[in-house]
C-alpha cells in the first residue's frame, strides 16, 4: 500500500495535490526551489520595505470552485473578499459598473449591462447575440480550433463590443490575445464566469500578499498530517529504475524517495529533470514541446498620497488592463519570497500614509524587452489619466515584474496537447494548469490539475477517491436557454 508522496514544486497544483493526499493519510512533501509557496501566483521579500510583495496581481472567482475549496481546506477564506459589482472606466473617463439585479442568470447582470454607459445600443445588441450563441453552442471540436477573434467577426460583433466587453474580459481571465485564444477557452471563461450562475462572477481580491496566504497555511496543514515542506530546496534530477521513479536528487546531494512522485512545475522545466531515455518516441511528453507561453507583467507603484480608487478597476481602451488598490485591500503583511525579473527603486522613509496601487498588463509580449522607465511612463500615463488624485501626487517608489513564461498559451488546437494527469510512468503523475482541466491556464485550472493527479494517483493503487469539487450550479433558465 502507497504511504508516501514526494512533490515536486510548490505552486497551486503542487499544493492542491499535496493537501489533497495527506487529507486521506499520505505522507506527503513538498519540494519547492523558492522561499515562499504559490508559485507565479506569490510574493517575493522586499528588503527595502521589510515585507512581503506580490509579484502580480491575481484575483478570483465564485465559479473558481476547486481554488476556494484549497482555501477553505488552508483556513484562509476569510482572507480573500468578494465584490458584487466589477468597476470599468473608459478612456474618456465615463465609469460603469457590472452588478446582479436579482434575475435569474443568464439575466442576472441584464439591469447593469444595458446600463454600462461605455457601450452603445448596437453594441450592447451584438453582444447579448453573441453571448446566446456562447450559450446555445453545442461541445464541438470545431470550437477548439477555431480563435475567439474569428468566431466575433462571424457573429457580427462591432469593434466596440469588442474592445470594451469581449477583449478586457478573456485578455485578463485568458493572459492572451483574442488571436490567439480558442472559442472553447473563451466559451469557459463567459458561459462559467458569467452565464450559468447568478454570482459566479463576484470577483475575489486577496487581503493578504499571495505568498504569505499560501506558504504557512500549507507548511502548518501538511506538517499536522504528518507531511513536509522543503522551502528553498532544488530538484536536480528524476532518477528512473525499470520504468519507475526510484528518487528524486537534490542540489544539496541529497537523495529522497517515496512510493510516488508528482511533478507540479511547469512543463518546460519538467522536461529537462526528464532523461532522454523516458521522454524520446513518447507522444505524452514530445506534445508538451508544442505547448505554448504568454508573458504577463505587474507593476507597482507607491504615491505619496491618499488616491481615490476602488479596490479593482477595469481600464478600457488602455496598455493597462487592470488597477488593484492594495491600501484599499489590505495591509501587507510579512514574509520572505524571490524569483523573476524585479525592478525595484529606493524606499523613502514616508511611505506609511500613501497610497499603493498595482496594474496588470496581460501578454505582454509588446513590453518584455522594453527598458523599465518607459514601461513605469506608460503605465503611469494611464494611471494619471484614469484616476485624477494620481495627476499631482509624487511616486515614491516603483516595482516591476515580469514573468516571461506565465501561463500556458490557450492557442486554437492546444487542448489536443494538455496531457492526463496520468503520465506514462506508472508513480509518476503531473499537476499544472496546462495539463486537462477543463480551463483555461488560471489559479482554478491549476488546483483543479492538483486534485485530478491525487486522484489519478489514488486510482492507480488502488484507493479512487472524489476530490475535485464540482462547478457551481447552472441556473434553470440558463439550462432552459442551452437547450
Amino acid at each position: 500500500m502507497i504511504k508516501s508522496v514526494i512533490v515536486i514544486g510548490g505552486g497551486l497544483a503542487g499544493i492542491a495535490a499535496a493537501t489533497a493526499l495527506s487529507e486521506v493519510g499520505l505522507q506527503a512533501e513538498i519540494i519547492e526551489k523558492r522561499p515562499m509557496l504559490g508559485g507565479r501566483a506569490s510574493s517575493f521579500y522586499d528588503p527595502h520595505l521589510g515585507e512581503a510583495t506580490d509579484e502580480c496581481q491575481h484575483g478570483t472567482m465564485r465559479c473558481c470552485t476547486n481554488l476556494s475549496d484549497l482555501h477553505k481546506r488552508l483556513g484562509v477564506s476569510d482572507r480573500i473578499e468578494y465584490h458584487e459589482a466589477i468597476h470599468f472606466i473608459d478612456r474618456s473617463g465615463v465609469r460603469s459598473v457590472i452588478k446582479g439585479c436579482g434575475l435569474p442568470a443568464p439575466l442576472h447582470v441584464s439591469l447593469s449591462f444595458l446600463l454600462f454607459k461605455s457601450l452603445a445600443i448596437k453594441d450592447k445588441i451584438a453582444i447579448a447575440h453573441g453571448m446566446l450563441g456562447m450559450i446555445r453552442a453545442k461541445k464541438d471540436s470545431i470550437y477548439d480550433q477555431k480563435t475567439i477573434a474569428t468566431w466575433f467577426r462571424e457573429m457580427k460583433q462591432t469593434d466596440r463590443a469588442v474592445m470594451r466587453f469581449w477583449r478586457p474580459i478573456l485578455i485578463s481571465a485568458c493572459n492572451e490575445e483574442l488571436e490567439r485564444i480558442s472559442c472553447a477557452n473563451a466559451f469557459k471563461i463567459f458561459r462559467d464566469g458569467f452565464l450559468a450562475h447568478p454570482k459566479a462572477f463576484h470577483f475575489g481580491v486577496p487581503k493578504a500578499p499571495l505568498g504569505v496566504l499560501h506558504t504557512l497555511p500549507a507548511i502548518r496543514y501538511l506538517k499536522d498530517r504528518g507531511g513536509n515542506v522543503r522551502l528553498k530546496t532544488i530538484v536536480e534530477k528524476i532518477h528512473f529504475d525499470e520504468g519507475r521513479v526510484s528518487g528524486v536528487s537534490l542540489q544539496n546531494g541529497e537523495r529522497l524517495q517515496a512510493d510516488a512522485y508528482v511533478s507540479g512545475l511547469q512543463f518546460d522545466l519538467l522536461l529537462k529533470l526528464l532523461p532522454a531515455e523516458v521522454k524520446e518516441g513518447v507522444a505524452y511528453w514530445e506534445n508538451l514541446s508544442r505547448l505554448e507561453l504568454s508573458p504577463i507583467a505587474g507593476v507597482q507603484l507607491w504615491f505619496d498620497r491618499e488616491i481615490e480608487c476602488p479596490p479593482a478597476l477595469a481600464l478600457l481602451d488602455r496598455k493597462t488592463e487592470w488597477i488593484f488598490n492594495k491600501t484599499k485591500n489590505f495591509a501587507v503583511g510579512s514574509g520572505r519570497g524571490e524569483d523573476s525579473e524585479k525592478s525595484v527603486s529606493q524606499v523613502p522613509a514616508n511611505m506609511s500614509s500613501g497610497t499603493h496601487l498595482s496594474m496588470v498588463l496581460s501578454a505582454s509580449r509588446p513590453y518584455a524587452k522594453m527598458p523599465k522607465e518607459e514601461l513605469l511612463a506608460l503605465v503611469l500615463q494611464d494611471v494619471e489619466e484614469t484616476l485624477p488624485d494620481a495627476r499631482g501626487a509624487r511616486v515614491l517608489r516603483s516595482q516591476i515584474v515580469r514573468w516571461p513564461k506565465a501561463t500556458l498559451s490557450p492557442m486554437p488546437g492546444s487542448d489536443a496537447f494538455r496531457p492526463d494527469q496520468r503520465s506514462p510512468v506508472p508513480n509518476l503523475f503531473v499537476a499544472g494548469e496546462w495539463t486537462q482541466t477543463g480551463w483555461p491556464s488560471t489559479m482554478e485550472g491549476a488546483v483543479r490539475s492538483g486534485y485530478l493527479a491525487a486522484e489519478r494517483l489514488l486510482e492507480e493503487y488502488g484507493a479512487p477517491q472524489n476530490i475535485l469539487v464540482p462547478d457551481l450550479p447552472e441556473s434553470w433558465l440558463f439550462r432552459l436557454m442551452k437547450g
